[in-house]
């Protein structure tokens, strides 16, 4: 059997899809995308790409509505649920079967350590974010942005805000063989490019902020926890170096504010629990500084931040300068851009903190 023919047959098992997992269609359609579709993938891209691997899925016991059959980077794309893919996607009444360039659709929840399903407007910020990235690489006229699996289940729905791009097959008008592994390429070449972008990118729109994912990592790791994936299944999204660039590049945009209010500026980071101390006549301000590439919606204090500013407001003022860009051109390091947000008096509100790891003693008996 073809890949075209494989492809048409399953779209005639969804026309007569059932939830029931002993039908015998089902396990038909469960073979075909989880097997056949799998290895017919895989022989025609092991020479362009023998790192990547296929994968399918009619459903985890009972049958999904909207069966899949992937191609992917497995250090990018570690399980379905996390990273960019290419996936063949049947809608649910079996009229059509998109080859998408595809998301994972869920992300880790910081306050209940658990994974959740991302949200329609993460989704969307990351489409625009990979679509921008595609601009200039995306020539082929058969790929749209809209795809419709016409299915009632959440996982169906989420599928259709996480595409990037898609290519329509209709039943019974499925291309040849050669036009189907063309377009397979194609849609592997953009996902390439889509991987290199994503291993550059300091934030991703979408995401949670690097720091928030690197000091959830680090605490994981601490307490022995390594089963957390990480942007690609890899470590800290950002390195010492990166870091200590936007950090100086925050801090100096902080003190330049200050400079022009008329205070004399003093950066105390090395010695102190807060950035910069601010003086102006008999005032004196203690000001902390956070910078990030993300939006700033989110960042990290410490315990000693926390307390410090607590105990000296209103005589303090929070500076987070977000959306800060990195330049490696010639092999240099310069953080730039970012737009600072100052807080002044930042009154620190309870219920905004939330822990990300505790210190335990182990009482003695």
């Amino acid at each position: 059997m073809s890949l075209g023919e494989t492809l048409n047959e399953v779209l005639k098992l969804q026309a007569a899809y059932t939830p029931d997992p002993k039908s015998a269609l089902m396990k038909q359609r469960k073979d075909l995308v989880e097997y056949v579709i799998r290895d017919q993938i895989g022989s025609e891209l092991a020479a362009i790409w023998p790192a990547w691997r296929a994968s399918g899925s009619g459903g985890k016991g009972a049958p999904a509505e909207v069966p899949w059959s992937r191609y992917f980077d497995p250090a990018r794309s570690p399980a379905p649920t996390d990273g960019w893919y290419a996936v063949y996607l049947f809608d649910a009444v079996g009229e059509a079967v998109y080859l998408s360039l595809n998301q994972g659709t869920t992300t880790w929840d910081v306050e209940r350590q658990d994974f959740s399903f991302r949200s329609s407007a993460q989704l969307a910020q990351r489409v625009e974010w990979a679509r921008k990235v595609l601009v200039d690489t995306d020539a082929d006229p058969k790929t749209f942005h809209d795809i419709n699996l016409k299915g009632k289940q959440r996982l169906g729905r989420v599928y259709q805000f996480g595409n990037v791009h898609g290519i329509e097959y209709r039943v019974a008008e499925i291309p040849s063989d050669e036009e189907l592994r063309n377009d397979l390429i194609h849609i592997g070449r953009l996902l390439e490019h889509l991987y290199a972008a994503e291993e550059s990118a300091l934030y991703i729109p979408g995401d949670e902020p690097p720091e928030i994912a690197d000091a959830q990592l680090a605490a994981d790791e601490a307490a022995g926890k390594t089963r957390r994936r990480r942007k690609g299944g890899q470590g800290f999204r950002l390195n010492h170096d990166e870091k200590k660039a936007i950090e100086l590049h925050a801090v100096a945009l902080a003190t330049e504010h200050f400079k022009a209010q008329g205070y004399k500026v003093k950066d105390t980071g090395a010695v102190e629990s807060y950035d910069l101390l601010a003086t102006r006549d008999d005032e004196t301000i203690y000001v902390e500084v956070k910078g990030t590439a993300s939006p700033g919606e989110q960042i990290i204090v410490t315990r000693a931040e926390v307390e410090h500013h607590m105990k000296h407001y209103p005589s303090n003022a929070l500076v987070v300068v977000h959306s800060i860009l990195l330049d490696r051109t010639n092999g240099a390091l310069v953080a730039y851009g970012g737009t600072p947000v100052i807080t002044q008096p930042w009154k620190i509100d309870d219920t905004a903190l939330t822990p990300i790891s505790f210190r335990y003693r182990i009482p003695l008996e």
